[in-house]
């Protein structure tokens, strides 16, 4: 049982009740709440109430279950969470990311992200008037780096609606229908979308792939690439998160299961550019041999994306791919290509 510790402010309490609320996807009696929160009925009452007098706007769904008895909710993206204090380094990690990552078009992200800058300020311009200290200036436009210099950009009202609904479908645990692929072809999926991360500047989802996971009654999981999906729909179903996964285990054991085939990708680069190769993590749980002549085989496993092909074409003459034979034919007719308009 989780009970409120006595000395938890009023104005706590109601944040730690807004959370158990969110947190049920079907919702809780006021037995349920009593029990939860170890207070009496007619205080979860008085909490219900001030829940709907919120100044938050929050919306407290009441619906009667199979049971008749009312249970009450609160959507989860609706949710504030309750005052955090940041120190310094923080904030500025949130500045780092306002200036790096690449989501300056992406309306609702961009949205949310200045209204925490705002109350960072807010919260400065009243810590300066204490101590004379200044820290919004000096942090405010610390990080700053041009969208132009690289990342892909979000910022196309398909691309953005259909992240809107994998992040709803994500927060709520409910299956999504996705229509995805090139502009050429596209196939019908339905998954359970888990987590987002950034995979060569761009945005990926991991995701459940919900009929093959049915099919041989195993959790089956598959990562997308957000500019591929080109519809998103949340459907009513729910599907319940994979026990005991831990998603960091998962990207640090298991190489990347992309929805196009994989293959395994050797390149070779010369000598005068092994240090510079070495030197980061290009892609996850690559490989790289220093050959005899001072030449540097890397080894990692992709599907063919053209951002892949991209990244490659980028190194020019100081890579050579050896493997898989599609690929080295393909940059092969690039470079033939390249050179006819010389």
């Amino acid at each position: 049982m989780n009970y409120i510790d006595e000395t938890i402010a009023k104005f706590d309490a109601f944040y730690y009740l807004v959370e158990h609320l969110a947190g049920s996807n079907n919702g809780l009696t006021e037995d349920e709440i009593s029990e939860k929160l170890g207070k009496s009925k007619k205080t979860v009452r008085r909490y219900l109430e001030s829940i709907e007098c919120s100044i938050f706007g929050l919306d407290l769904l009441k619906e009667r279950g199979p049971d008749r008895r009312y249970r009450y909710r609160v959507e989860k993206h609706a949710t504030p969470f309750r005052p955090l204090v940041l120190n310094a380094n923080e904030i500025l990690s949130l500045y780092f990311i306002r200036g790096f990552a690449h989501f300056k078009d992406v309306s609702f992200i961009q949205q949310n992200l200045l209204g925490v800058f705002d109350k960072i300020k807010l919260s400065a311009k009243e810590a300066k008037e204490r101590s004379g200290y200044d820290f919004y200036e000096k942090v405010s436009n610390l990080f700053v780096l041009p969208k132009e210099l690289g990342g892909k950009i979000y910022n196309d009202e398909g691309e953005v609606d259909s992240l809107n609904n994998l992040v709803l479908g994500a927060l709520s645990h409910k299956v999504c229908e996705i229509s995805y692929g090139s502009s050429d072809e596209t196939k019908k999926y339905l998954i359970g979308p888990l987590h987002f991360f950034n995979y060569r500047d761009a945005i990926y989802l991991l995701a459940k792939n919900i009929e093959l996971s049915e099919a041989y009654s195993k959790n089956v999981f598959t990562n997308l690439a957000l500019h591929r999906v080109k519809k998103v729909k949340v459907l009513d179903d729910s599907f319940e998160y994979p026990k005991k996964f831990n998603v960091k285990k998962h990207f640090n054991s298991n190489s990347f299961n992309f929805e196009d085939e994989v293959h395994n990708i050797k390149l070779k680069f010369p000598a005068r550019t092994k240090e510079y190769i070495l030197e980061r993590e290009w892609y996850p749980n690559q490989s790289g041999t220093v050959q005899k002549d001072g030449s540097l085989i890397l080894e990692f496993e992709s599907d063919l994306n053209l951002m892949v092909k991209g990244w490659i074409r980028g190194f020019g003459p100081d890579v050579e791919v050896l493997e898989p034979l599609e690929l080295r034919k393909k940059i092969i007719e690039d470079l033939k290509n390249n050179l006819k308009q010389y």
